[in-house]
């Protein structure tokens, strides 16, 4: 089983988070005070607090994202987007790193699912250069592209993308059958 360490959150988005939360907290307690018939208010707090819950979630799951794979399935561990992919539709030899801000084509366009926060890109973008990727991006400078098919890919922000790059594209000479 190969496995590939994603980066953690920067400072950026760790106050980010925590002013979300900050600012979901306050609009719940201001609501839960203001004159307004109880069954609005228990309305209220049965939205936010699983609101509050799941962004909890995604911060407390950051710290601990893979990706990881073996002869058989491909399997990309990040918060709310977890997912498995068959070997076979992975592209190893054509992943490569890129840097978001040299290489604006690749950079998040429109967020059609996902999370989208200073510092933070989470769940499903369509990219300047028309594809769509799955994107759990917290460097934008260190970022591994992996395609998964035509005009779909992965894109992860990792700690050493030259490693991350030479694990995966080893994952590809060892995947070839041998003549």
């Amino acid at each position: 089983m190969n496995a590939i360490e994603l980066a953690p959150l920067d400072s950026g988005a760790i106050y980010s988070f925590i002013a979300l939360l900050l600012g979901l907290l306050g609009l719940t307690v201001f609501i839960f005070f203001k004159p307004i018939p109880s069954n609005a208010k228990y309305l209220t707090l049965g939205i936010m607090l699983p609101l509050m819950g799941l962004f909890v979630f995604t911060f407390y799951q950051s710290f601990s994202s893979t990706i990881s794979w073996d002869d058989k399935q491909l399997q990309v561990n990040i918060p709310l987007y977890s997912n498995t992919i068959e070997i076979n539709q992975v592209h190893f030899a054509q992943a490569r790193v890129v840097n978001l801000l040299k290489e604006p084509e690749y950079a998040a366009k429109w967020r059609t699912n996902g999370l989208g926060m200073p510092g933070y890109s989470l769940g499903w973008f369509s990219l300047n250069n028309g594809d769509k990727a799955l994107l759990s991006v917290t460097k934008p400078a260190q970022v591994i592209m992996l395609p998964i098919s035509q005009d779909k890919m992965i894109m992860v922000s990792v700690i050493d993308a030259d490693k991350a790059l030479v694990t995966l594209h080893a994952s590809a000479l060892a995947s070839k059958p041998i003549d």
